[in-house]
């Protein structure tokens, strides 16, 4: 890690025990000059970081902010089952955007690339994602797997599984999924997911996947945008320094498992399980046109089974369901 990246998880780690860090004992621990300690320190103020910094006493992280860095991720990734490759920035365009670009110059599965702020967050359907700045976690996975593009909902839906496990691991709640892409808790979306692919167009196989997940940790300042405040919801309402890496990682972590089974196969009895659209009247939306529907079950294939008012019955791919939750 370069000096700014160990400076940055020594401050975490010092802020987790409400420490101060002063210039020459950070200098000493990264064997680097005091003068190099400061410079690396305004490079992060530039960033967006925030610091306290007192007379005989050093450096600390300015209250009220949980920083993401990479040494903390990559703590929390200490046990995975595969070893993954990790960048932490701290403000992006999009993460999507930005392993899409890496993925086509021949990047190696398994890299994740978390940001603590996303400046144009995408949604499905060329929507935009909603990002709550600093109070987030946004973060994309690159994988290559073998498989044929009509299977790639997989995807998305395990990605919906390892952000319950991780949500679940980390705080004392229960999260659940609205088919086919968002996280909720209770009556609020927390997570939204959006799975973008290549595909080989002579074998019909995916060349690579980018999952990207956007997860709302903290409320924003002043509350949510007023187009969304009544749907939005956070998970936490304590802003603690280490939270939101180890929430990136926990959601890594689960995920990398679940890739490495039996080619997702594991993960659809939990994934049905924690629905929250089975056995409720829902309306199924198809471009312009609405209409009602009970949701009947999720197949195999991931796909929702449904029977409209008429009797009819249909399994649907794709689309988008909504429902009063």
């Amino acid at each position: 890690m370069s000096t700014r990246e160990q400076l940055l998880t020594l401050l975490s780690q010092a802020a987790l025990n409400q420490t101060w860090v002063s210039g020459e004992d950070a200098a000493q621990q990264l064997g680097v000059s005091r003068a190099a300690i400061w410079k690396a320190i305004k490079t992060l103020e530039e960033e967006g970081y925030r610091f306290e910094a007192q007379r005989n006493r050093g450096y600390r992280m300015a209250e009220h902010q949980d920083v993401i860095t990479k040494g903390d991720l990559d703590a929390a990734l200490a046990n995975a089952k595969l070893p993954v490759e990790t960048q932490v920035v701290f403000s992006t365009g999009s993460t999507n955007n930005d392993v899409k670009a890496l993925a086509e110059q021949g990047k190696d599965e398994l890299f994740a690339l978390v940001a603590s702020k996303q400046e144009s967050g995408k949604g499905r359907r060329g929507r935009s994602f909603f990002s709550l700045g600093d109070r987030g976690v946004y973060l994309s996975i690159l994988i290559r797997p073998s498989m044929p593009i009509a299977e790639a909902s997989a995807i998305t839906a395990v990605a919906a599984v390892a952000t319950c496990r991780a949500v679940e691991s980390l705080f004392d709640v229960m999260p659940s999924i609205k088919w086919v892409n968002d996280v909720y808790l209770g009556k609020r979306k927390i997570c939204g997911i959006l799975t973008e692919a290549a595909t080989d167009l002579e074998t019909g196989m995916l060349s690579y996947a980018v999952v990207g997940i956007g997860v709302n940790v903290y409320e924003p300042e002043g509350g949510f945008p007023e187009e969304i405040r009544e749907r939005a919801g956070a998970i936490s309402t304590t802003i603690k320094q280490g939270t939101r890496a180890a929430l990136a990682g926990a959601i890594i972590k689960e995920f990398v498992e679940l890739y490495d089974k039996d080619s997702f196969g594991a993960f659809r009895d939990e994934y049905r399980a924690r629905s929250f659209v089975v056995g409720k009247t829902i309306t199924v939306i198809d471009g312009k046109r609405e209409q009602e529907a009970l949701a009947l079950g999720i197949d195999d294939d991931l796909s929702l089974h449904v029977q409209f008012e008429d009797g009819s019955k249909a399994h649907l791919h794709s689309g988008e369901v909504s429902l009063r939750v």
